[in-house]
């Protein structure tokens, strides 16, 4: 019951960051904005998913997944916008590294990620 009752911050704020970029957008669309170059940015909207989940996050698989998000989300917008020379060219080894990171993390609590598997299959 606390569950139905528990309201999603987090979706909120990704519901009111889609709905704001996508007016902008519709906007664009009827030549009222000139928004060539916001589509670099696009990735923050990985980020303000990661950022809306890990807002709402409660269990310990809850929290990697966001962080997942915000490691993507924010590998897109460095190689976008070619923050500290790199570009997707040469940092596409950062994601082995994130990949490596999580299974490291998965390995220390497997339990965790076994629970996790088990609630949304509904074990």
């Amino acid at each position: 019951m606390e569950d139905e009752k528990r309201r999603s911050y987090g979706k909120f704020g990704v519901g009111i960051f889609l709905i704001t970029v996508g007016a902008i957008l519709l906007l664009d669309k009827f030549d009222f904005l000139n928004t060539v170059s916001i589509w670099h940015y696009w990735p923050t909207i990985l980020i303000a998913m990661g950022l809306g989940r890990l807002i709402d996050a409660r269990f310990v698989w809850e929290f990697g997944k966001a962080f997942s998000l915000l490691f993507i989300g924010s590998w897109f917008f460095i190689c976008e916008l070619h923050l500290f020379n790199m570009s997707y060219h040469n940092a596409w080894p950062i994601l082995l590294i994130g990949l490596g990171i999580s299974i490291l993390i998965k390995s220390f609590y497997p339990s965790c990620y076994k629970l996790a598997k088990d609630h949304c299959h509904g074990h």
